[in-house]
């Protein structure tokens, strides 16, 4: 009987190796193939130890060739429970418990190692077979031996749950693969609980293994249940969003899903199917001697218009004999409505739908080529202050407003004739004939969106800029830039609507900008020089001068103020400017008094913008403090426009000059349209009025009145008068008569160099 032991545990070993050598070379899935792998190796280790147990004759070495089984057996059932969670796919479930079994795996690892020399779990005694060969068998179990038996079935059990939830889980098609290796581990369980408790000296459990291994092989990696992959094919076929007709060798529509019977526009019996097929072989013969076609179609599927694009196959069995035939429908209607959506986004705008800048620019291109002998305008508009809009009415009505633009711009000439579009924020663009362009259609345009928002609510101001379309070699978006130049010169005017683009205005911008660039270095070297305007009193004594800069450029000579001041008040450089100027005339106070001149001052302009872009207060400040001067030595002179702007905090901040010693004058009083409520809200030290009032007057008597008044009123609210722009003796003696203590202008002097106004006026002082 041992022999026969050996010879059955050798064949079941050679079985279930056999299998493990397949399994690695016919697996389909990799996981499943290691997985599976483990186990089939570990079921022939434990065989082989099994096997080996019984042909050592040493008791010892039986011992421990049992304890080596058993442990090979701990490993093969978490092995096990590891294929059954790759096999389901259930590969979190009981990850705690598993931590847990894992720990007690390696106690009874341990335990069961320790048992040749402790017989803790098992003994074994030496029996004789009836032929009376000698080997050892497991003769007595030990109490630790129910603790290895239940850790084994509780992993076993953990590998059973899994399967029954995923058999319940499963579809109906799906059970049968889960419910087989199910029965074959309750087999497995069954069998080795059968050897347990029957009283024999030989596991017949063991040559069971052979069979267990060959059926997990067999039904996990080959058996597939039958019928499944023809439902799996059906429902994969029912399911596919392109169409499919299958045909057979006769001709006959052997099977076709719902999207192909949408494609045929077939009624409930499928006939239509059919027709479509035999009508499309009559109408493409060469499909009878070609193995694959394929074509585009447009379709009116349910109303709407779709489309495909189409192949079709035929097939043949493995000896190349045709057996039939299939046509796939691919539908790409979503696909040619999204690559449509995505061209029209990429060339419109998504709120107007009007052209994008890009792409305005590519047609408005196109038609002035296209049309060599037509004359074109490109018209461009600017709304004003269009941020405020949106803060004021909000983000929906300004694009209301937009929306109703963009129609009313589409209105201006005929569609052939015209391209429109939208290329910026308020700004949009239009192309179009010379011929059909009104200069009164966009004066009403901006009349219609005046009172968009209601006439006592918001008054929405429109402008126009007009390129008359003279060089078509020019690329369209610098014409749109040359219209938006346009805009740029009415931009700040309530008045103006429309503005026409030309030669001049181009100049100009560029006479602009190369000022604007020339700035920094002009500064850095000294290019701004300062001119002294002498101030005389009335008593013919000089008090001081007005600071007037200069440019001195190195090419183009003296340049006047009048051509750069704007231009550097609109981009802000005037405040460099200013703090510039103030300095140089602080230089030159500083200069005069090391010679002993401490009774003439210098008067420095401060512009509007200073208030908003520099700290006015803390540069003077500092300056005086730097040159060590009296601040009375260094008249501040504001505008009344700059003071109107926001009075509030001029009036805190003109308190804190005059606090710190500054003589602060108004100037170019009179120029204004509030001047009285200046007076009435402001306390300066001096009244600078500007004769430039009683020009081009028709009543000069009335206005020597309103003069005399002005300044008597000055005076009586303790202000120290000084007229500007005096240049007759006419003026000066009315002036005196008037009381007012100093003048400035041609009559005395233009503004001179520094050099020249010391050796005419301070040389007498010497």
């Amino acid at each position: 009987m041992k022999l026969i032991h050996i010879v059955n545990l050798t064949a079941a070993a050679l079985i279930i190796f056999g299998c493990y050598m397949i399994s690695v070379k016919k697996a389909r899935q990799q996981t499943i193939q290691k997985s599976l792998g483990r186990v089939l190796l570990f079921s022939t280790f434990g065989v082989i130890a099994y096997t080996l147990a019984m042909i050592f004759s040493s008791r010892l070495l039986a011992d421990i060739g049992y304890s080596a089984y058993h442990i090979i057996l701990v490993a093969m059932v978490l092995a096990l429970a590891s294929f059954v969670s790759e096999y389901t796919g259930v590969r979190t479930l009981f990850s705690k418990e598993l931590y847990v079994v894992g720990v007690l795996s390696l106690a009874d690892v341990v335990i069961l190692a320790l048992n040749p020399f402790l017989h803790c779990v098992f003994r074994v005694a030496k029996t004789d077979d009836i032929i009376g060969h000698t080997y050892y068998y497991i003769s007595r179990r030990e109490t630790l031996y129910i603790y290895h038996f239940s850790l084994a079935y509780l992993i076993m059990a953990l590998a059973v749950i899994m399967l029954i939830k995923k058999i319940l889980r499963s579809p109906k098609i799906y059970k049968l693969k889960y419910a087989i290796i199910l029965l074959i581990i309750i087999a497995v369980m069954a069998g080795h609980a059968f050897y347990i408790t029957m009283d024999s000296t030989f596991d017949y459990s063991i040559i069971f293994y052979a069979a267990v291994a060959a059926a997990l092989f067999y039904f996990s990696i080959i058996y597939v249940p039958r019928g499944l992959m023809e439902k799996l094919m059906f429902f994969t076929v029912a399911n596919m969003k392109d169409g499919i007709i299958c045909v057979d060798i006769d001709g006959k529509v052997a099977h076709y899903n719902k999207t192909a019977k949408e494609y045929c526009c077939a009624t409930d019996d499928g006939s239509d199917v059919s027709e479509y097929i035999t009508e499309w072989f009559a109408n493409n013969p060469e499909a009878l001697t070609n193995d694959e076609l394929s074509w585009k179609e447009t379709r009116n599927i349910n109303g709407e218009k779709c489309r495909f694009i189409n192949d079709y196959k035929r097939i043949c069995d493995s000896d190349g004999k045709y057996v039939g035939c299939f046509f796939i429908y691919h539908d790409r209607t979503k696909e040619y409505k999204r690559l449509a959506e995505e061209k029209y986004r990429s060339s419109h705008d998504s709120l107007t739908g009007l052209y994008n800048k890009e792409h305005f620019c590519r047609k408005a291109s196109k038609l002035i080529k296209e049309n060599p002998g037509t004359s074109y305008v490109i018209v461009c508009t600017d709304v004003k202050s269009f941020k405020i809009i949106n803060e004021i009415f909000g983000v929906q009505r300004g694009d209301d407003l937009l929306l109703c633009m963009a129609g009313d711009l589409n209105s201006l000439a005929a569609e052939d004739e015209y391209v429109s579009g939208r290329l910026t924020g308020d700004r949009f663009a239009v192309c179009m004939n010379k011929d059909h362009y009104s200069e009164e259609a966009l004066l009403g345009i901006a009349s219609k969106f005046g009172n968009f928002f209601g006439e006592d609510v918001f008054k929405v101001q429109m402008h126009f800029g007009v390129y008359e379309v003279n060089d078509r070699e020019l690329s369209v978006s610098v014409m749109c830039d040359r219209a938006n130049f346009a805009i740029h010169t009415i931009k700040d005017s309530y008045q103006s609507v429309v503005a026409y683009y030309n030669e001049k205005l181009r100049d100009s911008f560029l006479s602009e900008q190369k000022m604007i660039s020339e700035f920094e270095a002009a500064l850095s070297s000294g290019q701004f020089i300062a001119y002294i305007q002498p101030q005389i009193s009335a008593e013919g004594h000089i008090r001081g001068g007005e600071a007037l800069v200069r440019w001195l450029h190195p090419s183009e000579g003296m340049v006047s103020p009048g051509k750069f001041i704007g231009t550097f008040e609109t981009t802000g450089l005037i405040s460099r400017l200013d703090s510039y100027m103030w300095e140089l005339a602080c230089i030159q106070l500083c200069k005069w008094r090391s010679k002993g001149l401490t009774d003439n001052y210098l008067s420095v302009n401060i512009s509007k913008k200073d208030f908003f872009l520099m700290d006015v207060y803390g540069t003077l400040t500092s300056l005086i403090e730097k040159y060590s001067l009296d601040p009375k030595c260094l008249h501040l002179e504001i505008t009344e426009t700059a003071i109107m702007n926001i009075p509030e905090k001029q009036q805190h901040l003109i308190s804190q000059l005059r606090n710190y010693g500054f003589i602060v004058e108004i100037d170019d009083f009179g120029s204004g349209y509030s001047s009285l409520n200046t007076l009435k809200d402001l306390y300066v030290d001096v009244l600078k009025i500007d004769m430039g009032f009683l020009e081009k007057t028709e009543n000069t008597e009335r206005s020597m009145m309103i003069l005399r008044m002005i300044i008597e009123l000055a005076k009586s609210l303790n202000m120290a008068v000084i007229t500007e722009g005096v240049e007759t003796d006419e003026q000066v003696r009315f002036l005196r008569e008037c009381g007012c203590d100093v003048f400035q202008g041609y009559f005395f002097a233009k503004p001179m160099e520094i050099a020249d106004f010391e050796e005419k006026y301070l040389s007498l002082y010497k």
